[in-house]
């Protein structure tokens, strides 16, 4: 097996999480081709997004289904909670991310540059993406981790996207990411002080500085 992409997609690094927690070898490597949009990519990816798994017997797209597709096929170590309420509440947290926190935070990406950047939009997404915040934060249940005392399928999606907002929403003014979010902050703040999880949040960081230094280099 091997999973297409880059440490720089909150939805790779969900995958990468479920992965390393599981004790899975399979490799991190980047598309065929000459990128997303190339021929051999989109013969894996017809949507030409990333991630993408190459299970050896099927390409499976969409980093939530990779990752319940690794838990049933490697089911000695579960990133899925054990009853059905529990595996409800962790899919929630990990569809609340897909669908009002990360869209919230591209849109304001967008909006960087402060000389060119359209107030009225960054208002928007900043409610936006304090609405996702707000809806997220009732259902974490930080003792440590979003579920409790273990790691699961919502921790895989709220950690690269704690990692992207704390390293971002500054650029929209001095503020407190977690300030209206102790549930939240405290999840982050115990991912950083875990080893497997800390491995990861620094290789993060490193690809964004090289990427930046690469974008400051070019411009």
């Amino acid at each position: 097996m091997k999973l297409y992409g880059a440490l720089l997609s909150p939805y790779v690094t969900r995958v990468v999480l479920a992965i390393r927690f599981k004790g899975l070898d399979i490799p991190l490597v980047p598309p065929p081709g000459a990128g997303l949009k190339s021929p051999e990519y989109l013969a894996i990816n017809p949507y030409g997004k990333m991630p993408a798994l190459d299970a050896g017997d099927a390409s499976i797209i969409e980093s939530e289904v990779i990752c319940e597709f690794l838990d049933e096929r490697f089911p000695e170590k579960k990133i899925l909670p054990g009853n059905d309420v529990a595996r409800a509440r962790a899919r929630i947290i990990s569809r609340a991310i897909d669908l009002y926190v990360l869209p919230a935070l591209l849109g304001l990406l967008g909006q960087m540059n402060p000389i060119n950047r359209d107030a009225a939009l960054v208002a928007e997404k900043r409610a936006e993406l304090r609405r996702g915040m707000d809806g997220l934060e009732t259902f974490i249940e930080a003792a440590p981790w979003c579920m409790g005392s273990e790691f699961t399928l919502a921790d895989c999606a709220v950690v690269p996207a704690c990692f992207f907002l704390q390293k971002f929403l500054p650029a929209f003014g001095a503020m407190d990411v977690f300030e209206h979010h102790p549930k939240l902050g405290a999840v982050w703040e115990h991912a950083n002080g875990d080893p497997m999880v800390a491995k990861l949040i620094a290789e993060m960081t490193g690809a964004l500085d090289d990427f930046m230094r690469r974008r400051a280099a070019n411009s």
